[in-house]
């Protein structure tokens, strides 16, 4: 089993897509591996966590779903200013899943809305 943690220090909220995660810490203040003991047995499983303003939170997910996974905050502002984080998990087995020709149809289809309706695009729209 793989695993991952991340330590960030801005975001106030989180969200890992395409997972639910295991919360291994969180608090306030600036994370220490010799003051801050991680939770290893039954550790509570999320799928959004809070991240405490001026915190941390350590995280721990399996590896096992191929794809382009976003992080992020849910305040809107905080995203656009680039709170977000993309992991990409299990690269080599990604291209297998992807059916290309749904892909660029949904993508000519929106660029022709957008196109038609004016559509400007002042944020990352998540």
């Amino acid at each position: 089993m793989g695993k991952a943690s991340l330590l960030n220090k801005k975001l106030s909220f989180g969200i890992k897509q395409g997972h639910d995660f295991y919360v291994l810490a969180q608090g306030s203040g600036t994370y220490s591996t010799s003051l801050v003991t991680l939770s290893l047995t039954n550790p509570p499983r999320r799928d959004v966590a809070m991240l405490p303003s001026s915190g941390y939170l350590i995280i721990a997910f399996q590896t096992d779903n191929p794809g382009a996974w976003l992080m992020h905050c849910h305040i809107g502002w905080h995203t656009s200013e680039g709170f977000a984080l993309q992991l990409v998990e299990r690269y080599h087995e990604i291209a297998a899943l992807i059916d290309y020709d749904t892909l660029n149809s949904t993508c000519a289809a929106w660029e022709t809305y957008a196109t038609a309706n004016d559509i400007e695009a002042d944020d990352s729209g998540v």
